[in-house]
């Protein structure tokens, strides 16, 4: 058997007795020139030993690009100008991302949370000055921190709309998962310069409705589907791309249309761990994580963690959330009057200890003392209840 490189293919000449051999590697069967095919340099150094001349020289270059695709993805800092608005700057790491997302149709930023993706985002804006209408879609909680954030980052005049009952006609468009059914005329009816889905791993469980009006209807049909919205370049943004079901992450990366993603059947088998038997596939399990990074990483990911870039973060930082009106109000104002009545509480029984000193008899005194204590856990109980409901308006 010999594996020869022509026509962007690594092709495996093998006698009808070797033909395990590809299968093994996964290479793919081509019926009508009868040959075993990749075009995946890392499925085709598996049988590195076959290389002819051709594959080998072939294989280098693609393993030189691989490599440097790996690397752009861990960067953290480049040697690039982009835009940022007066008094503002990227920071080096967030620039790297910019970079990376700028020379791509299709972008995972998979930064740990609090590196700066929606920044980044925007920065990709500011360096493609092609990019004039973008539609960013994320949960309803993030509308107002999109609206604000691109006020202040953008470097060109953009109208911005936040989508609600009525579609607005603007550039760029920020609109929650939950509406966009209510809007699917609207949205499909242009094709923006760039789409941005926020909080992507939302999207992880194919027969959502959200996922479904983002993505497109998803079967097993091995045919590649894109995304129903039609946009010139698509950026994901979450902070756990790698999770620890690696099937909750085919939708995002068979809607990329790449041809790594092509078969739901070869994916789940290589990093799903996964098993069949009479009542169907079980695809909940995780095998060769590494490979699947590597990979990612050379295709369409750019992450890094907060120790990679803990240099160039300041020490703290502090943002004020706007909480929409999902109730969260009236559980901060009974919080606000259960902490006023405590006080009213602790007053008086501070005054009750003062009257007993008074007394002549040590009973009323010891009385007296106890009733503030039991006072104080009474308060202190009914508190940490109405703190704990307050948490819970806020968690959305």
């Amino acid at each position: 058997m010999r594996i020869e490189y022509a026509s962007g293919r690594y092709i495996a000449r093998c006698t009808f007795d070797e033909r395990a051999v590809p299968k093994q590697a996964r290479f793919r069967w081509d019926p009508d020139q009868r040959i075993w095919w990749t075009d995946d340099p890392r499925k085709a150094v598996t049988l590195a030993e076959y290389f002819e001349p051709s594959a080998k020289a072939a294989y280098e270059g693609h393993a030189a690009q691989i490599e440097a695709a790996v690397q752009a993805s861990r960067a953290v800092d480049v040697d690039a100008e982009i835009p940022a608005p007066d008094g503002l700057a990227y920071l080096p790491f967030q620039k790297a991302g910019i970079a990376y997302a700028a020379s791509r149709d299709v972008t995972l930023i998979g930064d740990e949370m609090g590196l700066g993706k929606t920044i980044q985002a925007l920065g990709l804006i500011n360096a493609d000055p092609d990019i004039r209408t973008v539609l960013v879609i994320c949960p309803a909680s993030l509308r107002l921190n999109w609206q604000r954030e691109a006020e202040r980052w953008l470097t060109r005049p953009m109208s911005i709309g936040v989508a609600n009952k009525a579609f607005p006609e603007t550039a760029m468009v920020i609109i929650n998962y939950d509406i966009l059914r209510r809007h699917r005329g609207a949205v499909r009816s242009r094709t923006w310069d760039l789409l941005v889905v926020d909080e992507c791993h939302y999207l992880k469980n194919p027969k959502t409705i959200r996922t479904i009006e983002t993505l497109g209807k998803w079967n097993r049909d091995p045919q590649l589907a894109l995304s129903p919205i039609p946009a010139r370049r698509r950026v994901y943004l979450t902070g756990t791309p790698i999770v620890n079901r690696p099937i909750e992450l085919w939708p995002i990366l068979h809607s990329t249309g790449r041809p790594e993603w092509h078969s739901w059947k070869q994916y789940v088998e290589r990093y799903c761990d996964a098993e069949q038997d009479k009542w169907g596939w079980h695809v909940t399990g995780a095998s060769n994580l590494d490979e699947l990074q590597e990979i990612l990483r050379s295709t369409i990911m750019v992450r890094r963690l907060k120790k990679d870039v803990l240099t160039d973060l300041p020490p703290k930082r502090r943002q004020v959330i706007e909480l929409p009106a999902n109730g969260a109000a009236d559980a901060v104002t009974a919080e606000k009057r259960a902490w006023q009545a405590r006080q009213l509480i602790i007053e008086a029984l501070q005054a009750a200890v003062e009257l007993a000193k008074a007394s002549e008899d040590p009973a009323d005194y010891e009385a007296a003392v106890q009733a503030p204590r039991e006072g104080y856990m009474v308060a202190f109980t009914e508190t940490a209840a109405l703190r704990h409901e307050t948490a819970r308006a806020k968690a959305p």
